[in-house]
């Protein structure tokens, strides 16, 4: 029995040599690891433009957003006839204005009911 059963084939120790009529492996290898090098350079010059252009959109948006807000504010400001900051006399918020509007409805009508006489 022993000689009819067979041993697991032995793994070459050295590398097999190459095929007749193909190129050595090591040229073949560098060749690869170049062009990865290459293309690693790539992608970390596209990655950085994306990060710049990004960037550079997310200023462009901050800008368009402050534009309208100061124009809407310059709007607001020619239409009512009040100054940005430190509201002249006479002049309220929004807030301020519901708040005494509110108060003066309440007067007029405590809690629904007819004034009376």
């Amino acid at each position: 029995f022993r000689g009819s059963m067979r041993s697991p084939p032995k793994k070459p120790s050295a590398p097999p040599g190459d095929p007749p009529g193909t190129p050595p492996l090591a040229p073949v290898l560098q060749l690869l690891r170049n062009q990865l090098q290459e293309k690693d350079a790539l992608i970390r010059h596209l990655e950085s433009d994306w990060e710049r252009s990004r960037a550079q959109r997310e200023r462009e948006e901050r800008l368009l957003v402050t534009a309208w807000y100061n124009m809407g504010l310059a709007l607001q400001q020619q239409e009512g006839g009040t100054a940005p900051r430190g509201l002249p006399s006479g002049a309220q918020s929004f807030l301020a204005q519901q708040r005494l509007a509110t108060v003066a409805r309440r007067a007029r009508t405590p809690h629904g009911r007819a004034p009376s006489s």
